[in-house]
């Protein structure tokens, strides 16, 4: 079939453009002019169309020339921690969902995804199943629980199939330095300690090809409603950092215990993926350290370290 993607250049959306072509899907990229394309580079199978305004009169008529089906919204203003309770998450992001919307409306599209966020859910501290209260604590959380709620609302009056993938923590080859993963990597291969939390933390982190593989299941078979997006296991990030620190080969000891936790920080972030796994069949199949094996070969091998 014929899919639509917003937000095809960042670190999921460009995972999800490279399992949907393997499928033999093809992909509609709505890039914004002068967008970055580097991580779709090598990915064949795959059209771009540039537009600084999805609403724009021409939009409409341009992308409906393609025939698409189905729309899978990755966009999304500001996702790092620093940006998480900027007023814009709620008026920018809420908007760029609502337009989304509606050019899958107008181009026939008959099935919209969208990437949600665990953060929904907010400090559960608990194995999180899609029928926990959400209670978010931050804008950011806020403005994703805003938009999943107006997407299923809009999408079911416009009469298209909805989806909304709650994603918890993903990581992989091309993921930003600044997330927990890459930077604990970046600073090994540098030959520094990394600056830590004491890491008691226990998390979900779900490598960026299976998180992929799932969205094009979803896509495949149409499943509608929400579904819970991670490995449906944890490990303490102090784990994760041995993990790295053994794969690395590095000399230099973490430094953990150096960075407090936060007020509000999370201590247990858990997915349970029940429903998405039998609504589509799908089951993460990269275990963690083979996934950690994969990004410091991507790093050690792609990066100029400072």
């Amino acid at each position: 079939m014929k899919v639509v993607v917003t937000g095809a250049t960042g670190f999921i959306g460009s995972a999800v453009v490279e399992e949907l072509t393997a499928r033999g899907h093809g992909v509609v990229a709505l890039v914004r002019p002068g967008s970055d394309l580097k991580r779709l580079r090598g990915i064949g199978g795959w059209e771009g169309l540039e537009c600084g305004s999805w609403l724009a009169p021409e939009m409409a008529d341009q992308l409906g020339r393609h025939g698409p089906e189905a729309f899978v919204h990755c966009a999304w203003q500001g996702v790092g921690g620093a940006e998480r309770n900027e007023a814009w998450q709620i008026t920018a992001n809420l908007r760029l969902t609502m337009d989304a919307l509606e050019l899958a409306k107008n181009t026939g599209c008959t099935h919209w995804v969208g990437l949600g966020s665990q953060a929904e859910y907010g400090n559960l501290n608990c194995r999180m199943a899609e029928t926990c209260a959400t209670k978010p604590t931050t804008l950011y959380g806020k403005a994703k629980l805003l938009a999943t709620e107006a997407a299923l609302a809009y999408a079911g009056a416009a009469g298209m199939a909805a989806t909304i993938l709650r994603v918890f923590s993903t990581y992989g080859p091309g993921d930003a330095p600044s997330w927990f993963i890459p930077y604990v990597t970046r600073e090994f291969l540098a030959g520094r300690g990394p600056r830590l939390t004491a890491c008691e933390q226990m998390w979900d982190y779900l490598y960026v090809a299976d998180a992929a593989r799932a969205v094009a299941q979803v896509v495949e078979t149409r499943a509608a409603g929400v579904f819970n997006l991670g490995s449906g296991q944890t490990r303490s990030l102090r784990e994760i950092v041995e993990l790295i620190h053994r794969e690395t080969g590095a000399t230099v000891a973490p430094a953990f215990g150096v960075v407090p936790y936060r007020p509000d920080q999370v201590m247990w972030l858990e997915a349970d993926i029940t429903r998405l796994s039998q609504a589509v069949g799908w089951t993460p199949t990269i275990s963690l350290e083979a996934g950690i094996k994969k990004t410091v070969e991507f790093t050690r091998s792609n990066h100029q370290l400072p």
